[in-house]
């Protein structure tokens, strides 16, 4: 599989550890499964951090697979391209097909 992460643009969000790293931007080096997190490298702080999906808002556009769905599993390992990301639901707006947009949570996002 090619790394689809690397170069994807993304918005820090509701780090409530280090406020400081809200509302900047950054880019996914690479997904630790392990821990679960991305590593992100901060453009404004120019530094690396470990972050959990639900505090990395993924780009409009960007192409990511769905995961951990437990109420539609059939869903789960599918490709979507992200069309909105809705703040007050923390959810992500996702277009599966031309017919097909489904709304998840953030952290059913992979890229």
């Amino acid at each position: 599989w090619p790394r689809l992460y690397e170069n994807t643009h993304v918005r820090i969000h509701n780090v409530e550890s280090k406020p400081e790293f809200n509302g900047k931007t950054g880019t996914i080096i690479t997904w630790c499964p392990s821990k679960e997190r991305y590593n992100v490298y901060i453009i404004a702080l120019k530094k690396v951090v470990s972050l959990k999906p639900n505090n990395v808002v993924l780009e409009t556009g960007t192409v990511a697979q769905v995961t951990g769905l437990a109420s539609k599993p059939e869903l789960n390992g599918k490709w979507g391209t992200i069309k909105e990301w809705i703040r007050e639901s923390g959810r992500y707006e996702v277009q599966l097909s031309p017919q097909q947009i489904i709304r998840v949570k953030m952290e059913n996002m992979r890229v």
